[in-house]
């Protein structure tokens, strides 16, 4: 048994179409064909009904669709980690991050990591929070890095760092050196709110703007590192996390206003992981003894 008649096989039974299988795997049409005969042959069953330009799995098909796909799985696992040792490499960890902590400095924490630890690979997905637990669940990421907590009460997980909210506004706009008064009201009027760069504080944070201050301007913009670039072009403010602002405060160019209008939330950040999945200690350590903010 050929392992591209199992491919084949797997890919035309999940899109029930010879046609969009030759087109996923990159083999003409009578390519995909050929394998699913040459499979039945060797099977000695049918594993799908043709009708006319439709194709469906028989039942003999569903059934050994399940056997094919843990079957090409393990091949493809076992084809990586031969590749792996080939490079000298001993161990492979995929981690899936959320794209504010790329403003951070996690990147560097995790090239100090691969610099040091060159018998391990590292490979980083930056995916939104809502999506991380999922490809912890299905195997596409052995950590995860996210704004929301996992679900699965087996799995290992803790606080990586909560980080404070901090009202930035555009270099210029105030003077934090002379002490003078805050007037909020005008600086909601005066600047575009940019917000929902992040899954869960605004809808705290809105209703009590809303209160508060009548004629706030809004824009929703999905990714912190759009509104950054905005605020340094003098375009609008927001509340950041202080931990995304670290390099930019340092280097003076945002102003940070201290705002006591009313009480902020924080930002916490998760690390969590399957009990079941290895993951070097080295690792874990340099994540949780690193000052993010």
């Amino acid at each position: 048994m050929d392992y591209k008649w199992l491919k084949s096989f797997v890919v035309a039974a999940k899109t029930c179409n010879f046609r969009i299988a030759a087109q996923e795997l990159h083999v003409s049409q009578p390519s995909i064909s050929v394998h699913i005969q040459l499979l039945e042959q060797f099977l000695n069953v049918s594993l799908f009904k043709r009708e006319k330009n439709r194709v469906q799995l028989t039942e003999a098909g569903e059934l050994f669709l399940k056997e094919a796909v843990q079957i090409t799985q393990q091949w493809e696992k076992s084809i990586e980690r031969f590749q792996l040792v080939t490079k000298g490499i001993q161990e492979k960890i995929i981690i899936a991050i959320t794209p504010l902590m790329v403003e951070t400095i996690l990147p560097h924490v995790i090239y100090q990591f691969i610099n040091e630890h060159p018998t391990i690979e590292i490979s980083i997905l930056v995916e939104e929070s809502s999506k991380i637990e999922e490809l912890i669940h299905h195997g596409k990421a052995h950590i995860g890095i996210s704004l929301l907590p996992t679900r699965y009460r087996h799995w290992c997980q803790e606080l990586l760092v909560d980080s404070p909210l901090e009202l930035v506004i555009p270099l210029d706009s105030f003077d934090d050196e002379t002490g003078s008064y805050i007037d909020y009201e005008e600086l909601f009027q005066k600047y575009t709110l940019f917000t929902h760069h992040h899954p869960t504080i605004w809808e705290d944070i809105l209703p009590q703007i809303h209160n508060n201050y009548v004629y706030t301007k809004q824009v929703s913009i999905s990714q912190s590192s759009v509104v950054k670039r905005l605020i340094k072009d003098g375009l609008g403010m927001s509340f950041l996390p202080r931990m995304i602002v670290r390099r930019e405060r340092m280097e003076g160019r945002f102003n940070i206003v201290p705002f006591t209008a009313f009480a902020l939330p924080s930002v916490p950040v998760y690390l969590f992981y399957k009990d079941s999945v290895h993951v070097p200690q080295p690792l874990l350590q340099l994540f949780q003894t690193r000052d993010y903010l």
